[in-house]
């Protein structure tokens, strides 16, 4: 499953970096004054950073929440063990 989300990671990545260039370009090549087009550059700067910083926060909290299930599976999997153990540890007893 890594190599997925790292896929769509990359995928992710690639198209908010092509976006920001196809933006960059369409701004700087508009027929503005340099004023106009610096305060639309900031503008959109801005926007960007903004999906930027919500799509770190939605990767992150799905990290989040995958890390606290595997946590809970794994503390379920030791006192299974721990179970068994004893379990065990009584038959040899007897």
């Amino acid at each position: 499953m890594g190599e997925k989300d790292d896929f769509a990671k990359g995928i992710l990545t690639g198209a908010l970096i092509g976006g920001l260039i196809g933006v960059a370009v369409g701004i700087l090549i508009a027929p503005r004054s340099g004023e106009e087009t610096r305060a639309e550059l900031s503008e959109k700067a801005k926007d960007f950073a903004g999906k930027v910083q919500d799509e770190y926060d939605v990767l992150y909290d799905k990290a989040r929440r995958t890390t606290d299930t595997l946590i809970h599976r794994l503390h379920d999997i030791e006192e299974t063990a721990r179970k068994k153990a004893d379990e065990l540890a009584a038959k040899v007893k007897s």
